[in-house]
């Protein structure tokens, strides 16, 4: 895969809006297969590398919806391990974020994951960077 966007979301930021994963001028941005639905369970998350720059975490929190958010914690940088508990969760500072919309649940964090867009066809999951 071409390199994907970087972040534009500041860790000390008091913003609790999600901000949308925006390409650098290097990136080559349009859509990329992440995978198949069946590989994100429900109620969960399921981690998708897309490049060295960007892993992607799709969640399910009931059956048939899908999010898409960047996997790098918006607190220092550390890639989160995934949805505990009906929390996206990071195990670097204990970060906590809400499956469905990214919000932060829970500190060091004070920024959203950055959410990606996402279409769903047929069983296949595809992002737009």
């Amino acid at each position: 895969m071409a390199a994907a966007g970087t972040l534009a979301l500041g860790a000390c930021s008091q913003a609790q809006e999600s901000t949308p994963i925006t390409p650098s001028a290097e990136a080559v941005t349009g859509e990329v297969l992440l995978g198949l639905t069946s590989e994100v369970p429900v109620g969960g998350g399921t981690k998708f590398k897309v490049d060295a720059m960007l892993t992607v975490l799709v969640t399910q929190t009931k059956a048939d919806s899908f999010k898409a958010f960047s996997a790098t914690c918006t607190h220092s940088g550390c890639i989160v391990n995934g949805v505990e508990n009906n929390e996206i969760a990071c195990a670097c500072h204990g970060a906590r974020f809400d499956p469905e919309s990214g919000m932060v649940l829970k500190g060091p964090a004070k920024t959203a994951l950055g959410k990606i867009p996402l279409e769903i066809r047929g069983e296949e999951i595809w992002i737009t960077i």
